[in-house]
């Protein structure tokens, strides 16, 4: 599942899961730059309640965990390529 959402600063910019791993990016504005953070979680449950961590376990995990970086990586090199497309743009016009 993944989706990509308006920049807020209450939501992030993009998710992804695969299977239960998550990549979540929030983007931040500072003086008409952008800034992009990134947190890679693993869910795993205890009992009957969900939790998060950060760490990861065998080869799997780590599979898991490189395809949702590089799904992060072409979202951001994607939404960097946009934003300078406008700011040539605004700077031509």
């Amino acid at each position: 599942m993944t989706k990509e959402k308006t920049a807020s600063t209450q939501s992030p910019a993009y998710e992804a899961r695969l299977n239960h791993v998550r990549v979540t990016i929030w983007e931040n504005v500072n003086k008409g730059t952008a800034y992009f953070n990134t947190v890679v979680t693993r869910r795993y449950k205890e009992g009957d309640e969900w939790k998060e961590s950060c760490t990861f376990s065998g080869l799997g995990d780590l599979a898991l965990v490189a395809e949702a970086v590089n799904l992060a990586q072409i979202f951001i090199r994607e939404r960097t390529m946009k934003s300078s497309d406008t700011n040539t743009q605004d700077f031509e016009n």
